[in-house]
């Protein structure tokens, strides 16, 4: 599933190529992505109308209609963007297509449809309706604290929270742990244990962005390049442990992410 700086290259291609172009037709696919608004409806907000902007919340998208209502998205498992200049070919598994007038469009691809599409009059209200806490990059250190501090539980499953912090997964969760040298099994874990993870995901995040998101381009040191059954800690050498935790797969390395 994208995590959040997977979604933030999808709004930056959507913030480059989909916004003020003139909406012309608006054609879905397949309804099974439709959140909460008819095909209808959907069809009448965004007919001759421009997107104005691009904004993301963990890994939610929102795209500002200049009626003032919002375009919202969730790319689900295998949902993506695909602009589409003049005359280009469509993806395979579009589900949702927005023509413009200039001859581009845009398609919403979508293998397992797992994908949500949707409106709102404002993204504020909608996470707060959906319980979505704070985006992983922009959340307070003291919020962030507050929020993990206390937890009898693994720390693993309250970093996928969304209503606790919005945007990390299940990849994104371990390699933060992994650099942190935290367990994803650990519990009730020491403040200064926790301003040093929080500081982590941070950099974790950015540093991820900084490589658009491409695991071939993080620095050796990382542990997502080498997150597979075979896999050995960059760190140390140690074969990874590969383990279930709250039904995701995690992995770690005995050594430095002790239990």
């Amino acid at each position: 599933m994208p995590e959040l700086p997977e979604v933030e290259m999808a709004r930056r291609l959507l913030e480059e190529k989909a916004l003020h172009r003139r909406i012309i037709a608006i054609e879905i696919r397949d309804g099974r992505i439709l959140n909460s608004v008819s095909a209808q409806d959907l069809q009448r907000a965004l007919a001759g109308r421009q997107l104005s902007s691009a904004i993301r919340h963990g890994k939610r998208l929102f795209l500002q209609i200049d009626s003032g209502l919002w375009l919202a998205l969730h790319l689900g498992l295998t949902g993506w963007p695909v602009f589409l200049a003049e005359s280009g070919a469509e993806p395979r598994h579009t589900r949702l297509r927005i023509d413009f007038e200039d001859g581009a469009a845009l398609a919403f691809d979508d293998l397992r449809i797992f994908g949500e599409v949707g409106l709102t009059e404002s993204p504020q209200a909608f996470l707060s309706q959906r319980g979505i806490g704070p985006d992983a990059l922009q959340m307070e250190r003291e919020a962030f604290l507050a929020a993990m501090s206390g937890r009898k539980g693994k720390i693993k499953p309250a970093l996928l929270d969304q209503g606790l912090i919005a945007g990390l997964g299940n990849l994104y969760a371990d390699e933060a742990l992994f650099q942190s040298g935290i367990c994803p099994q650990a519990r009730c874990l020491k403040r200064e244990r926790l301003e040093g993870l929080f500081c982590t995901i941070q950099e974790v995040l950015r540093t991820s962005l900084a490589c658009n998101a491409d695991f071939e381009k993080l620095p050796d040191s990382y542990l997502l390049p080498h997150r597979h059954p075979d896999g050995t800690c960059p760190r140390d050498g140690a074969a990874l442990k590969k383990i279930k935790i709250a039904g995701r797969t995690s992995y770690y390395c005995p050594l430095h992410q002790k239990e």
